[in-house]
C-alpha cells in the first residue's frame, strides 16, 4: 500500500481496484454469444433461400407445362376445325382428311411408351411428325356426335364433336409436379 498526503490528511489507495476495471475489450461469453446469433441468422437465411427456391422452380415448371398445353390445344383446335373429314377415330388416334382430293392428311397420336402426343402431317404420301407435348401421362380422344351422344362411328354425319384430355407431368429440382389439362371439345366444321 501507498500513502498520499494531502492537506495533511493521509490517504490509502488500493491499487487491486485500479487493476479491476475493464478496458472496453469483447470477453469471450460476449464473443460466443455473437457467434451463436450470427449462425442462428445464417441458418434462417439458408432455409428461407432453399424453401423460395424450390418455390420458384415448381412455380416456374407450373407455367412451362401450362404454355405447352396451351399452345398445343390451341394449334390442334385450329387444325381439327380446319379439316374435311374425320377419317379414323381411336381413344389414342385421330386420323383426318385434310383436303378434298385426299392428298392430305393430318393425324394425333397418343404414345403412352414415349409419354408424347404428336400430330403428323401427310402431303403426297410424304410424313412430317411434330411433337405437341412431352410428358404427357394420358391422354384420351373421344368422340361425339351432332347431339353430343358418344359414338366411335366415323362414317358421314355422325362424329362432329372431338373431346380432348390429358394430364401432364414434369419434374423441377427432383419434385414432380402434375398439371392436368380440363377436357376441351372441339368442332369439326367441315363434317357433315
Amino acid at each position: 500500500m501507498f500513502m498520499l498526503i494531502s492537506n495533511n490528511r493521509p490517504r490509502n489507495i488500493d491499487r487491486s481496484r485500479a487493476t479491476n476495471v475493464r478496458n472496453g475489450g469483447w470477453a469471450l461469453m460476449e464473443t460466443m454469444f455473437a457467434i451463436g446469433i450470427g449462425i442462428m441468422f445464417l441458418v434462417a437465411f439458408m432455409g428461407i433461400f432453399v424453401s423460395s427456391s424450390l418455390s420458384f422452380a415448381g412455380v416456374g415448371n407450373y407455367i412451362n407445362m401450362d404454355r405447352r398445353s396451351r399452345n398445343a390445344l390451341d394449334q390442334m383446335t385450329r387444325n381439327i376445325r380446319s379439316a374435311k373429314v374425320l377419317t379414323s377415330f381411336a381413344s389414342a388416334a385421330l386420323v383426318f382428311n385434310y383436303d378434298t382430293a385426299g392428298t392430305t392428311n393430318l393425324a394425333y397420336r397418343y404414345q403412352a411408351a414415349s409419354r408424347l402426343v404428336t400430330e403428323e402431317w401427310t402431303v403426297s404420301g410424304a410424313t412430317t411428325t411434330n411433337i405437341l407435348l412431352t410428358g404427357c401421362d394420358s391422354c384420351a380422344f373421344s368422340l361425339y356426335d351432332h347431339d353430343l351422344a358418344p359414338t366411335t362411328d366415323v362414317s358421314a354425319g355422325q362424329g362432329k364433336v372431338i373431346s380432348i384430355a390429358w394430364n401432364c407431368s414434369g419434374t423441377a429440382v427432383s419434385r414432380t409436379n402434375t398439371e392436368y389439362m380440363q377436357q376441351s371439345q372441339i368442332v369439326i366444321r367441315n363434317q357433315p
